[in-house]
């Protein structure tokens, strides 16, 4: 049978769309807060009321009606609960039918076939110097971000933009050769803003073995070559690397920058060149190409902006820090200046971190904590899983010591002996292959807990895919470890009764697979023993 969540969805959409010309937004169910709501709860009669100026009751009662005709043989019942919320109650044979499902098609039951173009622009951090822990937020974020994309079947391109030209650059440049000026044991004086972490030195000493032609190339090579491999050690691959240069160097800002001419939306004020943004929204006009003929940043972002979506793509995503808030509108007018609708692109803002730990984390590099001390520390899957367990606009605190807990204190630990737990059984056991014809001997109340949990995975799903949050997945890691540890502590798996035995075992399967699914969306291994 079809994933129940997919299938009520459907149904729930086609019912509004006749009886009220109306779309609401996706999600259209979740799952329920307690058991006593049911399974499933929706909110659709409350946002119909609130669009239509109608009582809410009156259209969960109408909704409700429409349901029972349609799912009769799913449900043990519906409920209406003020102010308009419909609650649904799954039928225990839809529940063993599903277990079944999964045992069967694996990821695959909770898979979808959306099939979007997608180009993912994430990270992006200057290639002048090494990736610090805040760089490593967003870069998990856009990663697991990217996978969920994938899993319900759009078609996602990962890209890095490297601000490759510009005045950061050169002053990190500037700082390399004066770090080369005091190794060779000449007078050297670092540039006004210029960069003094000891990386810079590394650089330097790299300059001085190799002796390149290019100093400029050698440097960003060594630093981007750096950042790929932090980046290697997080399991976090990109399909682009965009660089900023090149944008300038293949005429594609003098490409944008004339569009906007014949447009009438350029003028020169002060030997600079401007852009009208005031005409879209923008709070001010915004400066192109400065008097002293230097491109701007925002030069090249409407460049790079228009050659994304000139690659047929249906949504433009990216994920920036929290200093960008205001930067958004920005280039949401320009894209809306070329013509193209400016709710094609989506930001994402990733809010900073900082560490919890009762012990002191090398800043060898500089005053940043680097993403390499991090992922030394912790290892690789304790740095993706904390790096997600807060919504991306929340401060996180990345608390070294819980992280590096082997107790169940430790989330990450709790979900991970879930899985070690599955494992030792069927090992124990000695079982590869699971007949689903067992699984009608499930019959407890513990029994069907764990499998509502299992199913609970789709909406967990859905809002990590419409609201662009892993912690949605985070959080329903753990309520499934919880329902699994409870069950596994009061109930027997292996016993007497084989015929019960089977079908607990095919209960532990479908844990076990969703658990995969799960872990594996977020980048981390599950664990086989502890």
């Amino acid at each position: 049978m079809k994933d129940f969540s997919q299938k009520i969805s459907k149904i729930l959409e086609d019912i509004i769309k006749k009886e009220y010309e109306a779309v609401i937004d996706e999600p259209l169910w979740e799952a329920s807060p307690r058991q006593d709501f049911g399974d499933l709860s929706s909110m659709a009669a409350l946002k119909l009321a609130s669009r239509l100026k109608q009582d809410p009751l009156e259209i969960a009662s109408n909704l409700k009606a429409h349901l029972e005709e349609k799912i009769k043989s799913d449900v043990e019942k519906i409920e209406i609960l003020k102010p308009g919320f419909i609650n649904i109650f799954i039928a225990k044979e839809v529940l063993l039918n599903s277990l079944n499902d999964i045992l069967e098609s694996k990821e695959k039951f909770f898979q979808r076939n959306l099939k979007r173009k997608i180009i993912l622009e994430f990270l992006s951090a200057n290639p002048t110097g090494p990736l610090s822990i805040a760089h490593g937020r967003q870069a998990v974020v856009g990663d697991v971000v990217g996978n969920i994309l994938e899993f319900f079947g759009d078609y996602v391109v990962r890209e890095y933009y490297i601000n490759d030209a510009g005045k950061q650059l050169d002053l990190f440049i500037e700082s390399v050769k004066e770090r080369i000026k005091e190794i060779n044991g000449e007078k050297f004086a670092i540039p006004e803003g210029g960069y003094l972490g000891e990386y810079v030195k590394d650089v330097a000493n790299a300059c001085v073995s190799e002796k390149p032609k290019d100093i400029r190339e050698f440097a960003l090579s060594y630093e981007l070559s750096l950042i790929k491999k932090d980046l290697e050690q997080l399991g976090i691959h990109f399909d682009n690397w965009i660089s900023q240069q090149k944008l300038i160097d293949d005429k594609k800002i003098e490409k944008v920058i004339d569009i906007l001419k014949k447009k009438g939306l350029i003028f020169e004020r002060e030997n600079a060149i401007w852009f009208s943004a005031t005409k879209f929204g923008d709070d001010k006009d915004r400066v192109i190409k400065k008097s002293d003929g230097e491109l701007t940043y925002f030069a090249s972002d409407i460049a790079y902006h228009e050659d994304k979506i000139e690659r047929k793509t249906q949504q433009l995503i990216n994920l920036w820090g929290p200093d960008h808030h205001g930067y958004i509108e920005r280039v949401k007018s320009a894209i809306h200046a070329l013509g193209y609708d400016k709710e094609i692109l989506k930001v994402i803002i990733i809010q900073l971190v900082t560490l919890k730990t009762k012990e002191k984390m090398s800043k060898r590099k500089g005053t940043a904590v680097l993403l390499s001390d991090l992922i030394s520390e912790v290892g690789k899957d304790a740095t993706r899983f904390y790096y997600l367990v807060r919504k991306n606009s929340s401060h996180l605190e990345f608390d070294i010591d819980l992280a590096e807990d082997m107790s169940f204190n430790n989330p990450l630990y709790y979900v991970q002996y879930a899985s070690s737990r599955i494992e030792s059984i069927f090992q124990k056991a000695g079982i590869k292959k699971f007949d689903s014809k067992h699984t009608s001997n499930l019959e407890g109340n513990d029994d069907l807990a764990v499998i509502r949990m299992l199913l609970q995975f789709s909406y967990a799903l859905e809002k990590a895919y419409y609201s662009l949050e892993p912690v949605f997945i985070i959080e329903y890691l753990k309520a499934l470890a919880a329902v699994f540890h409870k069950f596994y502590e009061t109930n027997q798996v292996i016993g007497k009764d084989k015929n019960l035995e089977k079908a607990r075992l095919n209960l532990l399967e479908g844990t076990r697979i969703v658990l995969h699914c799960a872990l594996n969306l977020l980048g981390i291994t599950p664990a086989k023993k502890m």
